[in-house]
């Protein structure tokens, strides 16, 4: 018999991190089959792999202390595993020291992390190539890109599913995730309200985020004037957020962990960027979803990969000049594409519950 082999992918980021590197959990679970695969991951981020078919372990470190001393405690356990491999997502120095000490075989990561030299393999990492973050993060595992990528995927259980069911049973809905990390980001809450008050009204609107979005949803909900927009920021664990999102009839999402958790479970998706472009690898992979930006010319976009807390230049045309029909026009087709699929709606919804 041959001896277990075992991996640890280390993705010390955020949430829309963690969500991208399930598409390799998904790549080694097909093609190493028996190779144990544990994650490490920040603390706060765990619910979104809780009860992952593929994942032996998750490893966890908060978000403070991701820093050399307890790298050093960390660097202690990962090496009593005895791992055969070790991929190292992250490019800060911390996580390098845990691949390149880790005693492990393969210590595989990108040349952008300081302690590459100590790695046995390392790859180059390039933004603005229009190569999807998926597909630079598949290059760790082999020369050339995978094409088609391998999607990332998450694993609602009946329990999540249970927890929206109150809300799925309401009728038709959309999901509105107005939230994102960095202000230039986001759409301006003038135009979500101007969205908000030319949707349909026989859709129920839920708006959705964590925890950082909920003061941002409350204020739409309470200036939209609209019945039927329920805030749910913050009160859905995020397996629950995405079961929510998969039976929307569209859900519209910033460059955020939303449009992530979107392509996790294929959900229809209306992805607006503002001063970030899809060309940066961050783009929608769910099998119906459409991008939203502004037609402008702008000389200054896209201006930076993570975004601003304000508008460099203070104008912020590349948010403001996206329009309330640019936003409705994805409705139509995702509308149309719901019609088409109403006869399997009964039995995929059963499907997933299985």
């Amino acid at each position: 018999m041959f001896p277990t082999r075992s991996t640890l992918l280390i993705q010390t980021g955020l949430l829309a991190d963690v969500i991208l590197l399930t598409a390799l959990l998904e790549y080694l679970h097909l093609t190493e089959p028996t190779t144990i695969l544990d994650v490490l991951i920040q603390q706060e981020y765990t619910s979104a792999l809780q009860n992952h078919p593929y994942v032996n372990q998750v490893i966890t470190v908060e978000k403070s202390q991701i820093k050399l001393p307890v790298a050093h405690q960390l660097l202690r356990q990962i090496r009593a595993a005895n791992y055969h491999r070790v991929i190292n997502l992250q490019h800060s120095t911390a996580t390098g020291l845990l691949t390149a000490f880790s005693g492990a075989e393969e210590r595989i990561g990108f040349t952008k992390n300081p302690l590459s030299t100590g790695f046995t393999r390392a790859i180059p990492y390039f933004i603005g190539a229009d190569t999807h973050e998926v597909g630079r993060n598949m290059q760790l595992l082999a020369p050339a890109p995978y094409t088609p990528l391998t999607l990332p995927r998450l694993y609602p259980t009946t329990a999540d599913v249970d927890a929206i069911t109150p809300y799925t049973l309401a009728g038709d809905y959309l999901c509105l995730a107005p939230g994102a990390d960095q202000r230039t980001r986001q759409l301006p809450i003038e135009q979500w309200l101007k969205l908000l008050a030319a949707l349909p009204t026989r859709y129920q609107v839920y708006l959705v985020g964590t925890t950082a979005d909920t003061d941002l949803c409350a204020e739409l909900a309470r200036r939209s004037h609209r019945p039927g927009v329920v805030n749910l920021a913050g009160q859905l664990s995020v397996l629950a957020t995405a079961a929510l999102l998969r039976g929307g009839v569209l859900n519209y999402v910033h460059d955020s962990a939303m449009l992530h958790l979107c392509s996790a479970v294929a959900a229809p998706t209306c992805a607006i960027y503002c001063s970030t472009v899809p060309a940066f690898g961050f783009g929608p992979l769910s099998p119906h979803s459409w991008v939203v930006e502004t037609a402008a010319a702008l000389e200054c976009r896209s201006c930076d990969v993570t975004g601003y807390a304000q508008c460099p230049l203070t104008h912020f045309l590349c948010g403001r000049g996206i329009g309330t029909a640019q936003l409705l026009a994805p409705l139509a087709e995702a509308e149309q594409l719901k019609r088409m699929a109403a006869p399997q709606k009964v039995v995929y919804r059963e499907l997933m519950r299985a």
